[in-house]
């Protein structure tokens, strides 16, 4: 088991290093970062339309943001990162794209956007308290498709608002065996 841990993370890092040299790859940076299938998922439950505004907070190295613009290009996609070298690795990759380099959570609610595709981070339930923030930011009619933990905390908040629950695999990302789930939620 530890072996295949170690390749999986070793696989990480060298896919990440292909990319540029925009952050460590370890488990305190808590960016684990979406998978094409995953990105794909997300994208799909999302059911992005042209002209629809589309946030990634905690946008990491874009991955997701990626498979948006692959998908539908004629949206107006906007994204937050703390951490600056990522932020700026994201201005240089997506220049049409504005991004806020900041906490997520101290950016101020607005209800502007239709569609927020999210991978937060999760330790100490931080997935719970990005999820509840951004939610702040739909526009009515609009919806939010994030992965989170699949712990009982997440099954009992979103038991009763969540439009699609989905189990992920084991394994879905790369150097963690954190049980994770896609939600759909619909304002």
């Amino acid at each position: 088991m530890r072996t295949e841990l170690s390749a999986r993370i070793a696989q990480m890092q060298q896919k990440l290093s292909s990319m540029q040299p925009v952050a460590r790859v370890h488990a305190d940076t808590q960016l684990f970062v979406s998978s094409d299938p995953v990105c794909q998922k997300l994208v799909t439950l999302a059911d992005i339309r042209p002209g629809n505004r589309v946030l990634e907070p905690s946008a990491g190295t874009g991955a997701i943001l990626r498979a948006v613009l692959a998908a539908v290009p004629a949206v107006r996609c906007e994204c937050v990162e703390m951490n600056a070298a990522l932020a700026q690795h994201l201005k240089d990759t997506f220049p049409e794209v504005p991004v806020t380099c900041a906490d997520f959570l101290s950016c101020a609610p607005q209800a502007v956007y239709d569609r927020i595709l999210m991978n937060p981070p999760f330790r100490h339930c931080e997935d719970l308290k990005h999820i509840r923030h951004a939610l702040k930011m739909l526009a009515p009619g609009g919806n939010l498709v994030a992965v989170c933990a699949n712990g009982p905390r997440q099954q009992r908040e979103f038991k009763h608002i969540a439009t699609h629950q989905e189990v992920l695999p084991c394994g879905a990302f790369a150097y963690t065996d954190v049980s994770t789930m896609i939600v759909r939620i619909d304002v």
